[in-house]
């Protein structure tokens, strides 16, 4: 392994690094790879808005991380990710934003998409709001509130050998992945507290990755408000 590791490197300095061992068509790691992403926030009313924005991922090849292989993988935003993959998936290992001197460990391998894409494939990982907030408390966004930081999200494959059509083209083959964590809100039309879902449903193509992404926070009281982000596959190389 390091006599790969060592081999990519200088190779990477002429033409870029070859794909993992283990590369999974659904979420190539191959260095040099680039996603450019249209995302769009719709609040819900009242005050309803669209912010607009867009992110870019690039694969930057292979690093030893706490002496293991991973891939690197960097937004446009400075958030670093570093991902690991063998014949049962693909995941993320550590993850660094910009405020970080370096990587954060996770306490276990996070899966990002397993190898067997199939009805009985389930999975759970950690996630927090991403814009989801309350109106008339600080810190606003509820991804700041300690009880909202590390809920647990099942996800489960959807579908398969879907059609997607976005932006950057047309895909088939796709697989489609739902997610679903239970939030504890206060909803206003039965006046208590309950369970509400946060949903993410997620599409990856052969030899492509995501293409696109849907995530729903509800709104449930007018001292909240929530919408839907998506992210659409504007181009890739």
């Amino acid at each position: 392994m390091r006599t790969l590791f060592i081999l990519c490197s200088l190779a990477s300095m002429l033409v870029g690094c070859s794909k993992p061992a283990h590369e999974n068509p659904f979420f190539p790691l191959q260095e040099g790879r680039s996603w450019t992403y249209k995302v769009e926030i719709t609040y819900d009313d009242p005050d309803s808005r669209v912010d607009s924005s867009t992110l870019t991922l690039t694969n930057r090849g292979p690093v030893m991380l706490n002496g293991a292989e991973a891939w690197r993988r960097r937004s446009d935003t400075g958030n670093e990710y570093w991902l690991r993959t063998d014949e049962n998936g693909v995941y993320r290992v550590a993850s660094r934003t910009p405020v970080d001197k370096s990587a954060i460990l996770d306490r276990a391998p996070r899966t990002v998409i397993p190898a067997k894409l199939t009805p009985e494939a389930k999975w759970s990982v950690s996630t927090m709001p991403h814009f989801l907030r309350r109106r008339n408390e600080w810190p606003p966004e509820f991804k700041y509130v300690d009880k909202f930081r590390n809920l647990a999200m099942d996800y489960s494959v959807e579908a398969t050998e879907q059609k997607v059509s976005v932006p950057a083209g047309e895909f088939s083959g796709c697989v489609q992945l739902k997610g679903v964590s239970q939030l504890m809100l206060w909803v206003e039309s039965e006046m208590r507290y309950k369970e509400v879902p946060m949903i993410s449903l997620e599409w990856y193509c052969p030899n492509a990755g995501l293409v696109q992404l849907e995530r729903r926070e509800p709104t449930t009281a007018r001292f909240f408000q929530g919408g839907v982000m998506r992210m659409t596959l504007l181009k890739t190389n």
